[in-house]
Protein backbone atom coordinates (compact mmCIF):
# COMPACT_ATOMS: atom_id res chain seq x y z
CA UNK A 1 0.00 0.00 0.00
CA UNK A 2 0.93 3.42 -0.92
CA UNK A 3 0.63 6.95 0.35
CA UNK A 4 -1.80 7.50 -2.71
CA UNK A 5 -4.16 5.02 -1.07
CA UNK A 6 -7.26 6.05 0.42
CA UNK A 7 -9.54 4.62 3.27
CA UNK A 8 -12.73 4.13 1.43
CA UNK A 9 -10.35 1.91 -0.82
CA UNK A 10 -10.45 -0.71 2.21
CA UNK A 11 -13.04 -3.30 2.97
CA UNK A 12 -14.74 -1.66 6.52
CA UNK A 13 -17.08 -4.10 8.64
CA UNK A 14 -20.45 -2.61 9.52
CA UNK A 15 -22.50 -5.35 11.17
CA UNK A 16 -22.13 -8.89 12.21
CA UNK A 17 -23.81 -11.70 9.87
CA UNK A 18 -26.25 -11.89 12.26
CA UNK A 19 -27.37 -8.21 12.91
CA UNK A 20 -28.61 -8.19 9.41
CA UNK A 21 -31.47 -10.11 9.26
CA UNK A 22 -33.81 -10.09 5.98
CA UNK A 23 -36.83 -8.12 7.40
CA UNK A 24 -35.65 -4.88 8.43
CA UNK A 25 -32.90 -2.82 7.14
CA UNK A 26 -29.97 -1.46 9.30
CA UNK A 27 -28.92 2.54 9.58
CA UNK A 28 -24.85 2.80 9.73
CA UNK A 29 -22.64 5.48 9.24
CA UNK A 30 -19.51 5.03 7.56
CA UNK A 31 -16.27 8.49 6.70
CA UNK A 32 -19.55 10.61 7.47
CA UNK A 33 -21.84 9.42 4.94
CA UNK A 34 -25.25 7.38 6.48
CA UNK A 35 -26.10 4.01 4.35
CA UNK A 36 -28.76 1.86 4.87
CA UNK A 37 -27.92 -2.28 4.91
CA UNK A 38 -30.37 -4.73 3.88
CA UNK A 39 -30.32 -8.48 2.05
CA UNK A 40 -31.57 -8.84 -1.52
CA UNK A 41 -33.75 -11.63 -2.65
CA UNK A 42 -30.87 -14.01 -2.50
CA UNK A 43 -29.66 -13.22 1.02
CA UNK A 44 -26.71 -11.37 0.09
CA UNK A 45 -25.75 -8.12 1.78
CA UNK A 46 -26.64 -4.58 0.28
CA UNK A 47 -25.68 -1.09 0.87
CA UNK A 48 -27.23 2.19 -0.23
CA UNK A 49 -27.42 5.51 0.51
CA UNK A 50 -29.59 6.22 3.39
CA UNK A 51 -32.10 8.54 1.58
CA UNK A 52 -34.64 7.85 -0.60
CA UNK A 53 -33.94 9.98 -3.62
CA UNK A 54 -37.66 11.31 -4.01
CA UNK A 55 -38.16 13.87 -0.96
CA UNK A 56 -34.48 12.12 0.66
CA UNK A 57 -36.59 10.43 3.66
CA UNK A 58 -34.16 7.51 5.74
CA UNK A 59 -34.60 4.44 3.90
CA UNK A 60 -32.86 2.50 7.18
CA UNK A 61 -36.57 3.90 8.76
CA UNK A 62 -38.71 1.45 6.32
CA UNK A 63 -38.78 -2.36 5.58
CA UNK A 64 -37.58 -4.98 3.49
CA UNK A 65 -39.78 -6.73 0.83
CA UNK A 66 -38.76 -9.14 -1.70
CA UNK A 67 -35.24 -8.06 -1.06
CA UNK A 68 -35.59 -4.61 -1.81
CA UNK A 69 -36.04 -1.76 0.80
CA UNK A 70 -39.03 -0.20 1.19
CA UNK A 71 -39.67 4.12 1.59
CA UNK A 72 -41.09 4.66 4.97
CA UNK A 73 -42.27 7.94 3.10
CA UNK A 74 -44.07 7.01 -0.54
CA UNK A 75 -43.58 2.92 -0.48
CA UNK A 76 -40.93 3.15 -3.38
CA UNK A 77 -38.61 0.29 -3.36
CA UNK A 78 -34.84 0.24 -3.87
CA UNK A 79 -32.85 -2.89 -5.32
CA UNK A 80 -29.21 -3.57 -4.55
CA UNK A 81 -28.35 -1.64 -7.91
CA UNK A 82 -29.91 1.46 -6.48
CA UNK A 83 -32.76 0.71 -8.97
CA UNK A 84 -36.23 1.87 -8.13
CA UNK A 85 -38.12 -1.49 -8.68
CA UNK A 86 -41.58 -0.15 -7.52
CA UNK A 87 -43.22 3.97 -6.84
CA UNK A 88 -46.99 3.07 -5.82
CA UNK A 89 -49.10 5.01 -7.97
CA UNK A 90 -46.70 4.98 -11.30
CA UNK A 91 -47.44 2.62 -14.05
CA UNK A 92 -43.91 2.63 -14.55
CA UNK A 93 -41.81 -0.67 -12.93
CA UNK A 94 -38.27 -0.51 -12.94
CA UNK A 95 -36.16 2.93 -13.69
CA UNK A 96 -33.73 2.20 -16.18
CA UNK A 97 -31.00 3.56 -14.38
CA UNK A 98 -30.04 3.30 -10.46
CA UNK A 99 -31.40 6.52 -8.72
CA UNK A 100 -28.88 5.69 -5.76
CA UNK A 101 -24.94 5.03 -5.89
CA UNK A 102 -24.44 1.35 -4.12
CA UNK A 103 -21.38 0.54 -2.20
CA UNK A 104 -19.34 -2.71 -2.95
CA UNK A 105 -20.82 -5.48 -0.34
CA UNK A 106 -19.65 -8.88 1.14
CA UNK A 107 -19.88 -10.82 4.23
CA UNK A 108 -16.99 -12.83 5.22
CA UNK A 109 -15.69 -13.55 9.44
CA UNK A 110 -19.38 -13.64 10.29
CA UNK A 111 -19.32 -9.84 9.50
CA UNK A 112 -21.05 -7.64 6.97
CA UNK A 113 -18.47 -5.31 5.03
CA UNK A 114 -18.97 -2.32 2.49
CA UNK A 115 -16.36 -0.30 0.70
CA UNK A 116 -16.50 2.99 -2.12
CA UNK A 117 -17.19 0.66 -5.87
CA UNK A 118 -15.31 3.69 -7.35
CA UNK A 119 -12.30 3.17 -5.41
CA UNK A 120 -11.55 -0.56 -4.55
CA UNK A 121 -9.05 -2.80 -5.80
CA UNK A 122 -8.14 -6.46 -4.77
CA UNK A 123 -7.33 -6.54 -1.36
CA UNK A 124 -9.54 -8.71 0.74
CA UNK A 125 -11.10 -8.15 4.14
CA UNK A 126 -9.13 -7.63 7.17
CA UNK A 127 -9.45 -11.40 8.94
CA UNK A 128 -8.69 -11.81 12.47
CA UNK A 129 -5.73 -13.89 13.10
CA UNK A 130 -6.48 -17.59 12.65
CA UNK A 131 -6.13 -20.23 15.34
CA UNK A 132 -5.43 -23.69 15.25
CA UNK A 133 -7.79 -24.15 18.20
CA UNK A 134 -11.69 -24.70 18.18
CA UNK A 135 -12.65 -21.57 19.73
CA UNK A 136 -16.11 -20.13 21.49
CA UNK A 137 -16.52 -16.42 20.25
CA UNK A 138 -18.84 -13.66 21.15
CA UNK A 139 -19.25 -10.21 19.77
CA UNK A 140 -19.19 -7.03 21.36
CA UNK A 141 -20.17 -3.66 20.20
CA UNK A 142 -20.26 0.12 20.87
CA UNK A 143 -19.40 3.68 19.74
CA UNK A 144 -16.47 5.84 20.95
CA UNK A 145 -16.32 10.03 20.21
CA UNK A 146 -12.47 9.37 19.79
CA UNK A 147 -10.17 8.88 16.84
CA UNK A 148 -8.94 5.86 15.35
CA UNK A 149 -5.35 6.14 15.59
CA UNK A 150 -6.57 7.33 19.42
CA UNK A 151 -8.55 3.92 20.11
CA UNK A 152 -6.12 1.59 18.43
CA UNK A 153 -2.90 2.84 20.08
CA UNK A 154 -4.76 2.52 23.49
CA UNK A 155 -6.14 -0.91 22.91
CA UNK A 156 -2.71 -1.81 22.35
CA UNK A 157 -1.11 0.24 24.59
CA UNK A 158 -0.10 -2.42 27.52
CA UNK A 159 1.18 0.21 30.11
CA UNK A 160 -2.19 1.81 30.79
CA UNK A 161 -3.73 -1.03 31.85
CA UNK A 162 -1.86 -0.72 35.36
CA UNK A 163 -3.67 2.29 36.27
CA UNK A 164 -6.88 2.31 33.77
CA UNK A 165 -7.77 -1.26 34.50
CA UNK A 166 -6.20 -2.01 37.82
CA UNK A 167 -7.16 -4.86 39.43
CA UNK A 168 -8.65 -6.62 36.19
CA UNK A 169 -5.71 -7.05 33.80
CA UNK A 170 -2.83 -5.96 35.71
CA UNK A 171 -1.65 -3.72 39.06
CA UNK A 172 1.63 -0.85 38.84
CA UNK A 173 2.59 -3.05 42.09
CA UNK A 174 2.94 -6.19 40.62
CA UNK A 175 4.94 -5.46 37.16
CA UNK A 176 7.12 -8.01 35.59
CA UNK A 177 10.38 -7.95 33.67
CA UNK A 178 9.52 -8.73 29.98
CA UNK A 179 11.03 -9.07 26.20
CA UNK A 180 9.31 -6.69 23.89
CA UNK A 181 10.13 -7.20 19.83
CA UNK A 182 8.34 -5.09 17.40
CA UNK A 183 8.30 -6.41 14.12
CA UNK A 184 6.16 -5.26 10.71
CA UNK A 185 3.54 -7.38 9.71
CA UNK A 186 1.94 -7.16 6.31
CA UNK A 187 -0.20 -4.07 6.57
CA UNK A 188 0.54 -3.45 9.74
CA UNK A 189 3.14 -3.95 13.04
CA UNK A 190 2.98 -6.24 15.99
CA UNK A 191 4.69 -6.22 19.17
CA UNK A 192 5.39 -9.79 21.10
CA UNK A 193 5.90 -10.30 24.42
CA UNK A 194 8.05 -13.12 26.17
CA UNK A 195 9.27 -13.86 29.92
CA UNK A 196 6.15 -13.06 31.20
CA UNK A 197 4.03 -14.76 33.55
CA UNK A 198 0.54 -14.59 33.91
CA UNK A 199 -0.97 -10.70 35.02
CA UNK A 200 -1.99 -9.99 38.29
CA UNK A 201 -5.51 -8.95 37.05
CA UNK A 202 -8.79 -10.73 37.48
CA UNK A 203 -9.24 -11.27 33.77
CA UNK A 204 -5.84 -13.55 33.54
CA UNK A 205 -7.04 -15.37 36.60
CA UNK A 206 -9.92 -16.60 34.86
CA UNK A 207 -9.14 -17.17 31.15
CA UNK A 208 -5.25 -18.35 31.49
CA UNK A 209 -3.73 -21.38 33.48
CA UNK A 210 -0.44 -20.61 31.88
CA UNK A 211 1.26 -17.56 29.71
CA UNK A 212 3.55 -18.06 27.21
CA UNK A 213 3.84 -15.04 25.28
CA UNK A 214 1.18 -12.72 24.02
CA UNK A 215 0.72 -9.90 21.17
CA UNK A 216 -0.31 -6.51 20.19
CA UNK A 217 -0.80 -5.91 16.65
CA UNK A 218 -2.31 -3.54 14.41
CA UNK A 219 -3.12 -4.16 10.74
CA UNK A 220 -4.86 -1.42 7.71
CA UNK A 221 -7.14 0.01 7.56
CA UNK A 222 -8.57 -0.41 11.51
CA UNK A 223 -7.76 -3.68 12.88
CA UNK A 224 -6.39 -4.11 16.46
CA UNK A 225 -5.81 -7.41 18.38
CA UNK A 226 -4.51 -8.87 21.68
CA UNK A 227 -3.85 -12.41 21.27
CA UNK A 228 -2.95 -14.49 24.83
CA UNK A 229 -0.80 -18.07 24.11
CA UNK A 230 0.15 -20.68 26.95
CA UNK A 231 3.55 -21.91 27.49
CA UNK A 232 2.02 -24.42 25.00
CA UNK A 233 1.38 -22.23 22.42
CA UNK A 234 -2.05 -22.80 22.21
CA UNK A 235 -4.57 -20.00 22.05
CA UNK A 236 -6.14 -18.62 25.73
CA UNK A 237 -7.56 -15.72 24.13
CA UNK A 238 -8.13 -13.38 20.91
CA UNK A 239 -9.76 -10.24 20.70
CA UNK A 240 -9.87 -8.50 17.22
CA UNK A 241 -11.68 -5.08 17.01
CA UNK A 242 -12.39 -3.26 14.15
CA UNK A 243 -12.60 0.32 14.98
CA UNK A 244 -14.55 1.90 12.11
CA UNK A 245 -14.84 5.34 11.36
CA UNK A 246 -18.54 6.51 11.47
CA UNK A 247 -18.02 10.41 11.44
CA UNK A 248 -15.30 12.46 11.64
CA UNK A 249 -13.97 12.08 15.90
CA UNK A 250 -16.68 9.06 15.87
CA UNK A 251 -16.18 5.38 15.84
CA UNK A 252 -17.96 2.19 15.36
CA UNK A 253 -16.12 -0.72 17.63
CA UNK A 254 -16.85 -3.94 16.58
CA UNK A 255 -15.54 -6.71 18.45
CA UNK A 256 -15.19 -10.64 18.43
CA UNK A 257 -13.71 -12.28 21.79
CA UNK A 258 -12.60 -15.86 20.83
CA UNK A 259 -11.52 -18.12 23.48
CA UNK A 260 -10.37 -21.64 23.16
CA UNK A 261 -13.40 -24.53 23.70
CA UNK A 262 -12.92 -26.07 26.81
CA UNK A 263 -15.18 -27.79 29.54
CA UNK A 264 -17.34 -24.56 30.09
CA UNK A 265 -19.93 -24.34 27.00
CA UNK A 266 -19.54 -21.26 25.13
CA UNK A 267 -22.53 -19.74 26.60
CA UNK A 268 -21.52 -19.82 29.58
CA UNK A 269 -18.28 -18.35 28.57
CA UNK A 270 -19.94 -15.39 27.22
CA UNK A 271 -22.64 -14.43 30.34
CA UNK A 272 -19.66 -14.46 32.54
CA UNK A 273 -16.81 -12.50 30.16
CA UNK A 274 -19.04 -10.08 28.58
CA UNK A 275 -19.81 -8.25 31.82
CA UNK A 276 -16.42 -8.17 32.75
CA UNK A 277 -15.26 -6.79 29.08
CA UNK A 278 -17.81 -4.40 29.23
CA UNK A 279 -16.25 -2.80 32.50
CA UNK A 280 -13.28 -2.47 30.94
CA UNK A 281 -14.50 -0.78 27.45
CA UNK A 282 -16.33 1.76 29.68
CA UNK A 283 -13.11 2.68 31.59
CA UNK A 284 -10.77 2.82 28.36
CA UNK A 285 -13.83 4.53 26.57
CA UNK A 286 -14.06 7.35 29.73
CA UNK A 287 -10.44 7.88 29.18
CA UNK A 288 -10.52 8.13 24.94
CA UNK A 289 -13.56 10.60 25.26
CA UNK A 290 -11.73 13.11 27.77
CA UNK A 291 -8.28 12.80 25.49
CA UNK A 292 -10.13 13.60 22.56
CA UNK A 293 -11.82 16.24 23.96
CA UNK A 294 -8.62 17.89 24.76
CA UNK A 295 -7.37 17.83 21.95
CA UNK A 296 -10.04 19.55 20.55
CA UNK A 297 -9.82 22.05 23.44
CA UNK A 298 -6.01 22.77 23.16
CA UNK A 299 -6.54 23.09 19.27
CA UNK A 300 -6.52 26.26 19.07
CA UNK A 301 -3.73 26.93 22.01
CA UNK A 302 -0.57 26.13 20.06
CA UNK A 303 0.91 29.80 20.48
CA UNK A 304 -0.06 30.09 23.88
CA UNK A 305 0.37 26.23 25.15
CA UNK A 306 2.82 24.82 22.72
CA UNK A 307 1.88 21.79 20.02
CA UNK A 308 -0.30 18.98 21.14
CA UNK A 309 1.05 16.24 19.43
CA UNK A 310 2.05 13.04 21.31
CA UNK A 311 5.46 13.06 23.23
CA UNK A 312 6.69 9.60 22.46
CA UNK A 313 8.37 7.37 25.04
CA UNK A 314 10.25 3.90 24.57
CA UNK A 315 7.17 2.29 26.42
CA UNK A 316 5.25 3.68 23.39
CA UNK A 317 5.89 0.27 21.13
CA UNK A 318 3.39 0.59 18.43
CA UNK A 319 1.87 4.11 19.00
CA UNK A 320 4.16 5.84 16.64
CA UNK A 321 3.90 2.93 14.21
CA UNK A 322 0.51 2.62 13.59
CA UNK A 323 0.12 6.60 13.78
CA UNK A 324 2.20 6.46 10.33
CA UNK A 325 0.65 3.98 8.98
CA UNK A 326 -2.37 5.87 9.11
CA UNK A 327 -0.81 8.72 8.11
CA UNK A 328 1.00 7.11 5.30
CA UNK A 329 -0.38 4.02 4.26
CA UNK A 330 3.02 2.25 5.20
CA UNK A 331 5.96 1.95 7.44
CA UNK A 332 9.15 4.04 6.43
CA UNK A 333 12.26 3.79 8.00
CA UNK A 334 11.03 0.75 10.10
CA UNK A 335 13.85 -0.68 12.15
CA UNK A 336 12.78 -4.00 13.97
CA UNK A 337 13.62 -3.36 17.98
CA UNK A 338 14.04 -5.32 21.20
CA UNK A 339 14.01 -4.15 24.62
CA UNK A 340 13.68 -4.89 28.03
CA UNK A 341 10.91 -3.18 29.77
CA UNK A 342 8.74 -3.99 32.99
CA UNK A 343 5.29 -4.29 32.07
Amino acid sequence: MNSTDQPRAWWWPLATSQQLGSRKPLARVLHGRPLVLFRDSHGHPAALPDRCPHRLAPLSDGCVRDGTVECPYHGWRFDQAGHCNQAPGSLEQRSRVPLLQPLQTCEAHGLVWARDAAAADDRPPCAPTPSENALDVFWVHDQVRCSLLEAAENFLDAFHTHFVHAGWIRRDTQRQRVIADVRAIDYGVEARYSEEGLQAGLISRLLEGSRGESFGRFLLPGLAEIEYRDRSGRLNLLISAWLVPAESGRLQLIARVATRRGLLPGWVKRLALRPLFGVILAQDKSMLEAISANHQHFAHCADTWGPTHPLDSRQDLLGPWIRQLLEKGQLEGFVASRQELKL
